[in-house]
Formats: C-alpha cells, sequence, structure tokens
C-alpha cells in the first residue's frame, strides 16, 4: 500500500510540474506573441506614413504630423539601423536634404524579417497619381 501511495504522489506531483511548466511556457509564448503583434503594427503603420510622404511636392500639414510621429515611433521601436537611418534623417533636414528612401529600405527589411517573409531587394518605386485639386 505505501508504494503505491509513493507512486501515485510522485505521478501527482510530476503531472502538477508538468502543468505549471506548460502553463508558464504559454503565458511566455503569448506574451511574445502580442509584444510582436504590436511591434509590427507600429512599424507598418510607420512606413506607411513615410512612403505616402515621400515623391510629393507638397506634403500636407497632417501627412507632415504622420511623418513625424513615424520618424519617433522608428526611433523607439525600430531595429538599431533602422534608428540610425531615422537619426540621419533628422540631421540631413537641417542640411535641406530629405532622404527617406534608406530609412524605409531598412524598414521593409525589418518588417518582412520580423513576419518570417522572403527577402528581396527590390527597389522601391512611388506610385504618385495627379490629383484634382478643387474638383
Amino acid at each position: 500500500m505505501g508504494q503505491w501511495a509513493e507512486l501515485l504522489l510522485t505521478g501527482v506531483v510530476a503531472g502538477l510540474f508538468g502543468a505549471c511548466a506548460t502553463y508558464v511556457f504559454a503565458l511566455r509564448k503569448d506574451k511574445e506573441e502580442r509584444r510582436r503583434d504590436r511591434l509590427v503594427a507600429h512599424l507598418l503603420e510607420a512606413y506607411r506614413n513615410i512612403e505616402d510622404a515621400v515623391g510629393r511636392d507638397e506634403i500636407a500639414d497632417d501627412q507632415l504630423e504622420r511623418l513625424e510621429k513615424s520618424i519617433a515611433a522608428t526611433f523607439l521601436l525600430g531595429s538599431k539601423a533602422a534608428a540610425e537611418e531615422a537619426s540621419r534623417i533628422t540631421v540631413n533636414l537641417k542640411a535641406n536634404r530629405l532622404e527617406m528612401l534608406p530609412l524605409l529600405l531598412q524598414l521593409r527589411k525589418d518588417l518582412r524579417h520580423e513576419l518570417g517573409l522572403e527577402r528581396h531587394d527590390a527597389e522601391i518605386r512611388f506610385l504618385r497619381l495627379p490629383r484634382n485639386k478643387g474638383k
């Protein structure tokens, strides 16, 4: 009877330990997935806002505001390389040179890596269609 109880107790303790470990690992995985989802959402929004402002003759005030916020988000959430590109933009802006393409390339690289997509070096092109002003 004692040996049977000892085996039962060992099985219960091992089962509880296994369940606790599984729960802790599941929580950690869920936390990492939520962090990754937020990171991708912010970087994707930053990419879209920067791309929206690039290659235009005139940039509207709301586009400028989104551009500023996107550069700030890149400093906060982007990779080291993306933050360095954002830093170059702020320095170059003071010298009246605004070159956003290197930052867009880096953000694209970071996002594709984070999403597990195939890496590619296709040239970024901007489609800018004429607007019907005043109609």
